[in-house]
């Protein structure tokens, strides 16, 4: 059905509401609108694809090590490692050893593209050092310790490296769960308050020939087997290998707080861990 024009007094053709226009200009000025929304939030990094990159910059940044063959001192860089607990990867069963690091969630990555006072702590079977992955040993008693051998039974903190960089120090921590079930898949997370829950302390693998007390005091050594125990409430650091969760970077495991022992009250090899320093090979 067609449809004549009328003129209004400036003789300048118009349509009534009569007339059935097509919405191209609309639909063309939508398109537009939408395209300089999408480039504005590529700007600000607004964009989920921008988040990743962003977070990924910050968390798998490569970090340097404190390099050495014996024992390392206070301030020393070091990642921690479960050696003997399986890699999480179906294609390789016989590579071993997950390594403790921060992560973001889904949800927090909305609101933060790097690691903040809350994030948990997940176990990564990518053993390459990252500033995700990389803390710092430092004092737990307020006296500058650097350059002093970290010993068995010294209380010590784990504090995230480049959360030093940044001059806001984040440290590993654990709470006690009073009513089980409450305290959610991943009981490590980073927090900027160094209270008694921050605190750890290394005991050496329990052996046949030799007892802790008479290796107490003696420094720990980089890659050697020992335990790693949480001060406030006497219970080692371990891996939940029961769990595993699929997370931005692949396949990780959950951290577990608990002494798990055998019939012979020797520690399971998920209690057992590596102050961990790639060595250079020559």
């Amino acid at each position: 059905m067609m449809f004549k024009p009328c003129f209004d007094e400036n003789k300048q053709i118009t349509y009534s509401n009569r007339v059935r226009v097509g919405n191209w200009f609309e639909a063309s000025k939508l398109e537009e609108h939408k395209l300089n929304l999408f480039l504005d939030q590529m700007k600000k990094g607004g964009l989920m694809l921008a988040r990743f990159r962003k977070m990924s910059k910050n968390l798998l940044k490569p970090a340097d090590l404190t390099q050495s063959t014996g024992s390392f001192n206070f301030g020393s860089k070091i990642c921690l490692l479960a050696p003997y607990v399986s890699g999480l990867r179906p294609s390789q069963p016989d590579n071993k050893g997950l390594l403790l690091g921060g992560r973001i969630s889904s949800n927090d990555i909305d609101y933060s593209q790097e690691l903040e006072d809350g994030c948990t702590i997940a176990a990564f079977p990518d053993k390459t050092p990252y500033a995700r992955s990389t803390f710092v040993v430092t004092s737990s008693d307020y006296c500058n310790r650097e350059k002093e051998y970290l010993k068995y039974n010294q209380e010590f903190l784990l504090t995230l490296s480049s959360s030093i960089e940044r001059k806001k120090p984040l440290y590993i921590r654990y709470d006690p769960n009073p009513i089980p079930g409450l305290i959610g898949t991943y009981p490590l997370y980073l927090s900027e308050h160094p209270v008694s829950n921050t605190r750890w302390r290394v005991l050496p693998k329990q052996r046949p020939d030799l007892t802790r007390f008479e290796q107490e005091g003696e420094p720990v050594h980089v890659n050697t087997d020992v335990i790693i125990n949480h001060c406030a409430t006497n219970v080692n650091l371990g891996i939940n290998t029961c769990f595993s969760a699929s997370g931005f970077y692949g396949k990780m495991s959950a951290p577990l707080v608990k002494t798990c022992l055998d019939v012979y009250g020797r520690e399971l090899p998920n209690n057992i861990w590596h102050f961990y320093v790639p060595l250079a090979t020559t």
